[in-house]
C-alpha cells in the first residue's frame, strides 16, 4: 500500500491504543480504514467532551494541491472541511470511506476533543456548519482587507449592535444618516 501524497511505502502503526493506521515514512501522514475507526469508536466509553478554542488559537493548515487517491481502492478522494475553529479538509474515499490524515491533522483532531467525532463529521449536517463558518471566515477576511485599521473597531460595534435589544432602531438610524 502506498501513500496517496508521495507514493511512499507506508506500514502499519497506531493512532491511539487500540486504534491502528497506515503511516508514511517520508510525509508521516496516515491513512485510516474506516471500519478500523468505527471499532475503536465502539470500544470507547462515551464522547470526548470538544475543547473551543479562542479566534487567536484557531488551527489551519496549508491544503495540499491536486487530485489524491485511496491506497486501497484507487478511487478518488474527496475533501471535507472539518469546521470548528479548524481550517482543514480531510481527504475521505468515495468508495471505501478511508480517511488520509495529513501530518499533523490527527493530533489537531485530537487536541480539540474531535478525533472521536470522525464519523459524524462527513455527515449533511456537520458539514453544512463547517461550510457556513468558513464562507463567514471569509466574508470577514475580506472585509478585514477593505476597512483595514477600521475593521476592529467595526466588528465590536457590530457585536454590540447584534446584542442590543433595539437593534433595529440603532441600524434604522444608522442607515437614514448614510443616505
Amino acid at each position: 500500500m502506498n501513500c496517496p501524497v508521495d507514493d511512499s511505502a507506508m506500514s502499519r502503526s497506531e493512532l491511539m491504543d487500540g486504534l491502528s493506521a497506515f503511516q508514511c515514512g517520508k510525509c508521516f501522514g496516515h491513512w485510516l480504514r474506516f471500519g478500523d475507526y468505527l471499532s475503536w469508536r465502539e470500544r470507547q466509553p462515551g464522547d470526548v467532551p470538544e475543547v473551543s478554542v479562542e479566534e487567536s488559537e484557531e488551527l489551519a493548515l496549508e491544503q495540499p494541491d491536486g487530485a489524491r487517491f485511496c491506497p486501497d481502492c484507487k478511487y478518488l478522494l474527496t475533501r471535507w472541511e472539518v469546521g470548528r475553529g479548524i481550517h482543514f479538509a480531510l481527504d475521505r474515499c468515495g468508495k471505501c470511506n478511508g480517511v488520509w490524515l495529513d501530518h499533523p491533522e490527527w493530533e489537531m483532531l485530537r487536541k480539540r476533543g474531535l478525533h472521536d467525532n470522525l464519523h459524524q463529521m462527513f455527515g449533511p449536517g456537520w458539514q453544512f456548519m463547517a461550510r457556513n463558518e468558513e464562507r463567514k471566515r471569509r466574508v470577514e477576511a475580506q472585509f478585514k482587507r477593505q476597512l483595514g485599521d477600521d475593521f476592529e473597531r467595526t466588528r465590536q460595534f457590530a457585536e454590540w449592535v447584534e446584542k442590543h435589544p433595539r437593534r433595529s432602531e440603532i441600524l434604522a438610524f444608522i442607515q437614514s444618516r448614510v443616505r
